[in-house]
């Protein structure tokens, strides 16, 4: 199979998993799968459920695949974040203590890339965030991610290093999600990074705003742990090297 022909069908695999509301895969330069990123429901170890899709997809293919490619953003039924002004927007986010609010997001497109300003308030303070990409839709919504975890990383201090492995637009049960995937190091947390991953519908052609709060889901109870927010024992897993 081509380069097409392998992403399609992986996609088209992956789509049909119980649990699957959205997938995106992106290809090397051989046309094997360089990057799996899943939206799912609520319920399965996230753990599992990749070492599932790995399984599948060899079978299937025919082609070794990498568990370290495989990123997963679970869908999950808790309270939301707030976006501009309040308003709550997208899907639901842990809150465990120490409240994000997204007060704003400037964006500005000049010579071919996009610089996104985000706006942040935290424990009654405000932080900023900028970052500058590609300017497209997934370029816009990389931007984005990259501007919240500027901020994250204000908030965080010496206590924890927040970075980012992705962020991308997919489509799932008809509507777009901003899928964010991050690292985060800290003392706190043991050796090694820790994987965390966030999705957030995007409403109004906004992935700005999507990805952000894709972000901010992600990291929103690591760095209330890390914090001092909550006393409840948090227990992550290093990530596979």
């Amino acid at each position: 199979m081509d380069e097409q022909e392998i992403k399609h069908t992986a996609e088209t695999i992956l789509r049909e998993l119980p649990g699957v509301v959205g997938a995106f895969v992106q290809p090397d330069a051989f046309g094997h799968p360089r990057e799996i990123h899943l939206l799912i429901k609520p319920g399965p170890p996230t753990r599992e459920f990749a070492q599932h899709v790995r399984s599948v997809l060899e079978s299937r293919l025919q082609i070794p695949i990498d568990k370290r490619i495989i990123s997963i953003a679970q869908l999950a039924d808790e309270k939301t974040l707030e976006g501009p002004e309040g308003k709550a927007r997208g899907e639901p986010a842990a809150d465990p203590g120490g409240r994000y609010r997204l007060l704003g997001i400037e964006t500005e497109v000049s010579g071919g890339r996009v610089t996104v300003r985000l706006r942040l308030l935290y424990d009654g303070e405000e932080v900023t965030g900028e970052a500058t990409e590609i300017e497209a839709r997934d370029g816009r919504a990389r931007a984005a991610a990259m501007a919240a975890l500027g901020a994250v990383n204000r908030i965080s201090g010496d206590k924890a290093r927040f970075g980012l492995d992705f962020a991308t637009i997919v489509e799932a049960v008809g509507s777009d999600y901003a899928l964010a995937s991050v690292a985060v190091t800290s003392p706190h947390l043991g050796r090694g990074a820790v994987n965390l991953s966030g999705a957030n519908r995007v409403i109004e052609e906004d992935p700005e705003t999507a990805a952000a709060l894709a972000v901010l889901k992600a990291t929103n109870r690591v760095l209330g742990f890390v914090m001092g927010k909550t006393d409840r024992q948090l227990r992550y897993r290093p990530r596979d090297r």
